[in-house]
């Protein structure tokens, strides 16, 4: 990206690299840093091409995608074939530590070895004889803070490492390791293709790999089923949906998760279903704010902000026009991509016909197809309307907020605030024995994908 930005200041005549894959081994990112540096007159020059045209963007930019998906294939192989020898293939759990110096028959060594760290094997044993016995969760956290017993990151315990995720078997009562099995490939990587940002995506657990370990069984199988018969789903307990939006839904309130304390920075979460409380308070004993504000005084307040900017905040018009004009970009790339990906099937299709290897052929083109798909379903997505006025613009977002408010309906609320809301400070009224102050701040990005959501269905 430095680089990028110094020869957009005019600093940079030619860039020389071993080769192309030194640039980037991803085909759409090349060929953008390809046509920026062309636009500003910088040529290309590798040890290994020469100087670099269209041609060698194309032909190496795809050879150098596919190297950078066998890699990736035959590194989750080698992960598999060694975690199914025994050996572990990830960060190390707590109640377990890594055993150094270990070499095979050639004098090679050998990772991904654990061995018991007795100490925390303890710790994992108390955590699962409190919670049979009837503990609750906030009181087993309390009293490990109590007793000055380190969290697995080295500070204070708190309800996730005991009982994480369920999906992906997260926290101590959750994970499978602690009966001597290793698992494997929970879950795979994937980038926003626009934000490059990643995002975990847990698998099914078909496609899990376990192996038995005895000797890193910590608790016995007997313990393990107890915990599953207490963890398991209460009968009437509120059902966890889905919203059109992704979000999950069990019997939430629309403001929890924006809210934080402000005198340690911590969420606050409901309690007794009437006030917001500090959860390091609760939970931890770090914080010395008690305080709670009823949650129909912070809906009040926060439609009452969204209300203040609708009436006298900046245009919306330039944001939306802004905000627009990207996703034509974008379409426009998505439909430059599609018709790359329709002419390469066809070279493919021409080339098996020429006598190329039917096999690997094959496979690229249903990658291709598969490519052309996505596009294809990115590209149906309704076009919003052409902007109307500003005066029009205000009226509809405040009518369209005013129905949402009006709605009480939990995921639409959430919906809305999770475009609209960045969070909501409560602070503790100076020199008073009770009451908090609110702070609330808008996401002012959020207002074009709100725009786009009410005009596009």
């Amino acid at each position: 990206m430095r680089l990028v930005k110094a020869v957009k200041a005019g600093r940079v005549d030619v860039v020389v690299a071993e080769g192309l894959d030194r640039l980037s081994r991803t085909l759409k990112d090349i060929a953008g840093i390809y046509e920026s540096l062309d636009y500003h007159q910088v040529m290309i020059w590798t040890a290994h091409e020469g100087r670099i045209s269209e041609l060698h963007i194309g032909l190496k930019g795809t050879m150098n995608a596919l190297f950078l998906r066998d890699m990736k294939a035959r590194v989750k192989r080698g992960q598999k074939a060694r975690v199914e020898a025994g050996y572990a293939a990830s960060s190390c759990a707590y109640g377990y530590r890594p055993v150094r110096g270990v070499v095979d028959a050639k004098g090679r060594n050998v990772n991904g070895v654990r061995e018991i760290d007795e100490a925390a094997a303890q710790v994992i044993r108390r955590v699962y004889d409190e919670y049979i016995a009837g503990r609750k969760i906030p009181k087993i956290v309390e009293g490990l803070n109590a007793d000055g017993i380190p969290a697995p990151n080295g500070g204070l315990w708190k309800r996730n490492a005991i009982m994480g995720g369920a999906k992906k078997q997260e926290g101590i009562l959750r994970n499978e390791i602690y009966t001597g099995k290793l698992i494997f490939n929970r879950s795979h990587v994937v980038r926003d293709p626009i934000t490059n940002r990643k995002k975990y995506v847990a698998n099914p657990e078909s496609q899990w790999t376990k192996v038995e370990v005895p000797h890193l069984r910590i608790i016995s199988d007997a313990q393990w089923a107890a915990v599953r018969l207490l963890d398991s789903p209460k009968q009437g307990a509120p059902r966890k949906r889905k919203t059109p939006e992704g979000l999950t839904v069990y019997n939430q309130h629309a403001l929890t998760g924006w809210i934080k304390c402000g005198w340690c920075g911590g969420s606050k979460s409901l309690a007794n279903d009437t006030r917001y409380l500090c959860s390091n308070h609760r939970y931890t004993k770090t914080c010395a704010n008690s305080r709670g504000t009823k949650e129909p005084v912070l809906m009040t307040r926060t439609f009452a902000a969204l209300y203040r900017r609708l009436e006298s905040g900046p245009d919306f018009t330039p944001a939306l026009e802004r905000f627009f004009a990207r996703e034509n970009q974008r379409r426009e790339q998505l439909t430059t991509e599609q018709d790359e990906a329709r002419s390469k099937i066809q070279r493919l299709m021409e080339a098996v016909e020429r006598g190329v290897d039917p096999a690997y052929a094959t496979e690229r083109i249903l990658e291709l197809q598969d490519s052309v798909e996505r596009i294809r379903t990115e590209l149906q997505t309704a076009l919003p309307a052409p902007l109307p006025e500003e005066p029009m613009i205000r009226a509809q977002l405040t009518n369209a907020v005013q129905s949402v408010e009006l709605s009480k309906d939990v995921p639409t609320q959430r919906a809305m605030f999770k475009q609209l809301l960045s969070e909501i400070v409560l602070t503790p009224i100076p020199d008073k024995h009770q009451g908090e102050t609110v702070a609330i701040t808008l996401r002012e990005e959020g207002w074009p994908e709100f725009w786009r959501s009410i005009t596009t269905g």
